[in-house]
């Protein structure tokens, strides 16, 4: 089996870079996180606990981004070598033996990227610390951040249970389908949600709505003491709401992008006929492709979605208020945007393979090179298009639900949403991604269709 799980990792390495490039990026974010926090931890003191508070945002963020990410990616790999695993099948390999193989081959790929991502906090851990302090009184710029055991257990644990959350269940579903139909099907059958994901869904939406009841009740008996520690942790409100929206991805991910969709008629052109068709089949494709523009965006607009709000009203209120610095942007979602933009380029450069066959495909039933480009264009834009309007959900709840929080401690409050920052990270999204998928598009109008459609 070891033997079978290091022969394929080398025959199919296009499939499984991409997750350990994600996995590092992962481990880079977490592993800010967990550095901040035994720095804090080994500093001690009221610098100490500075340092750990902002651990505690910074691992949130990228907890997040790691978790909807990472999954979505390792899930992906794992669907897409679905017809390899059937002829391991064919071939005399037991489901049992083939889950234990591909289960085997994400944890050695997700803790090589550990390993990566922890090498690479070493590297940073100190510049990031002086960044998120910078002009801050109290001995912070001379620290020197501690890249040590507990940053190295919370990026290796992390990253490996993100992945298996992504993995175990693709893996499983892997195993289960008959061989035949997995050689038959390109895409595997049942996007939706079981019993278990369901009842995890309802547990997350009524936690989320008991905290932001509990913390309003908190609110309004609240010391003056306690009440910066309260309007401190409104930031947390986008993060939260963005891993609820994940965690429902295959009950809102589809019905949404089929009803907008359908808003344009599928006659419309050839090009639109095949990116609908395409974005709608592939869904774990779709999926894997939305979520990390989703997450990156979401916490970019819903980030500054409070600050806004929660500036607007200190000012009417009288109160001195100082905005996001750059710096502080960089520090809490540095891990989520970077996740966002790799996680993206990933997705185009596993689906490579799939694409190049159906793009052979197109090509022998006729379609000219004009609709094929358009259409791998479209399809792009379409999971932009996606991912921007569950953003917008999540921005505007952020908005709402801060307005609601914040409502305590000032006498004027309204929301203000920050479209602007989210749509401009939309638009870099949909300039990278369309040109990631619009280059190797016209690199293989040259190659020939027969050896396209020969290839393994």
């Amino acid at each position: 089996m070891i033997r079978l799980l290091l022969g394929e990792l080398r025959a199919d390495w296009r499939s499984w870079a991409g997750l350990v490039l994600i996995a590092a990026v992962a481990g880079l974010a977490i592993g800010i996180g967990g550095s901040f926090l035994e720095t804090g931890i080994h500093v001690g003191g009221r610098r100490g606990t500075g340092i750990g508070g902002v651990s505690s945002m910074i691992l949130v963020f990228s907890g997040v981004s790691a978790i909807a990410v990472t999954s979505a990616v390792t899930r992906l790999a794992v669907d897409l070598g679905r017809s390899g695993y059937a002829r391991w099948q064919l071939s005399g390999v037991s489901p049992r033996q083939t889950a234990v193989v591909v289960l085997g081959q994400v944890v050695v790929l997700s803790l090589t990227g550990a390993a990566i991502g922890l090498g690479a906090t070493a590297l940073l851990a100190s510049f990031v610390l002086r960044l998120a302090f910078q002009g801050a009184s109290g001995g912070y710029d001379t620290t020197i951040a501690v890249v040590g055991p507990l940053t190295a257990v919370l990026v290796a644990v992390g990253v490996l249970l993100v992945a298996l959350l992504g993995g175990l269940p693709a893996a499983r579903r892997a195993a289960r389908t008959p061989a035949l139909e997995a050689l038959r099907e390109s895409e595997p059958r049942g996007a939706a949600m079981r019993w278990w994901r369901w009842a995890l869904f309802a547990v997350m939406v009524a936690g989320m709505v008991a905290v932001v009841q509990a913390w309003i009740s908190s609110a309004v008996t609240a010391t003056p003491e306690d009440r910066s520690t309260l309007i401190s942790q409104t930031p947390l409100i986008a993060p939260l709401l963005t891993v609820v929206i994940v965690a429902g991805g295959p009950v809102l991910y589809a019905p949404l992008l089929r009803a907008w969709t359908a808003l344009v008629p599928a006659a419309a052109s050839s090009a639109w006929f095949l990116a609908r068709h395409q974005a709608r089949y592939h869904l774990g494709r779709s999926t894997a492709s939305i979520t990390p523009l989703l997450t990156g965006t979401a916490m970019l607009g819903g980030l500054y979605t409070v600050t806004t709000t929660w500036g607007a009203a200190a000012r009417s209120a009288g109160e001195p208020f100082e905005g996001l610095k750059l710096g502080q942007v960089v520090v809490l979602l540095g891990g989520p945007l970077l996740l966002a933009g790799v996680g993206a380029a990933v997705v185009v450069f596993m689906s490579n393979r799939t694409q190049a066959r159906e793009q052979a495909l197109l090509s022998a039933s006729g379609a000219t090179a004009s609709v094929i480009v358009r259409a791998a264009v479209l399809q792009a834009l379409i999971h932009v298009c996606t991912a921007a309007l569950l953003s917008v959900a999540v921005i505007v709840a952020t908005g709402l639900l801060t307005t609601a929080m914040l409502r305590p401690f000032y006498p004027a409050v309204t929301p203000h949403f920050d479209l602007g920052s989210a749509g401009f990270l939309l638009v870099a999204g949909a300039l990278l991604t369309g040109a990631a998928v619009l280059i190797p598009v016209l690199s293989r109008l040259r190659a020939s269709v027969a050896t396209a459609l020969s290839a393994v």
